[in-house]
């Protein structure tokens, strides 16, 4: 009978722990999904120019990642900076700490200008990490390359070291 009354206060304590937690996120200004929400999948057939106006989170494929290169847009590396060393997509920025490279997106084009963050293939979830982390931090229109370096580097598109 004694083991009864702990396993009912620790049912009890965690019945009330996440009363609280779903309570906290309702009063939150933007709560957090109570499931994970997969990315918009950006279409070839999709009017860039639209897609760039949304501000969202969007995923892109390797196409559109490399017309929004040749036109020019910023890239950010959401892998671990050895990696990106040893070779990422030309003028793209490392992500090596977040303030840092919030200022460094921001000085650059502002929080509202469209920008691709990439990371090592489409199993990776650092880019989508990265990409609500700087939404949080106020960046509006970000897009995430889901093949990222492995699709770019097998296409044999344009290559940058900094060893």
């Amino acid at each position: 009978m004694r083991l009864i009354r702990p396993v009912h206060q620790v049912l009890a304590l965690i019945i009330c722990s996440f009363l609280i937690g779903l309570g906290s996120n309702l009063f939150r200004n933007r709560p957090l999904p109570l499931l994970a929400n997969h990315l918009e999948l950006a279409e070839p057939g999709d009017d860039i120019v639209s897609i760039l106006a949304d501000p969202t989170i969007r995923e892109i494929d390797l196409k559109m990642a490399k017309d929004l290169f040749m036109s020019g847009k910023l890239f950010v590396d959401a892998r671990a900076i050895e990696y990106f060393k040893q070779g990422h997509i030309p003028g793209s920025v490392a992500n090596d700490d977040i303030d840092a490279l919030a200022s460094d997106i921001e000085s650059r084009i502002g929080q509202n200008v469209a920008f691709i963050i990439y990371c090592s293939d489409d199993d990776c979830g650092s880019s989508e990490d990265l990409a609500y982390e700087l939404q949080d931090l106020g960046f509006m229109n970000i897009l995430v390359f889901k093949g990222g370096w492995k699709d770019w580097s097998e296409a044999e598109l344009p290559l940058e070291t900094s060893e």
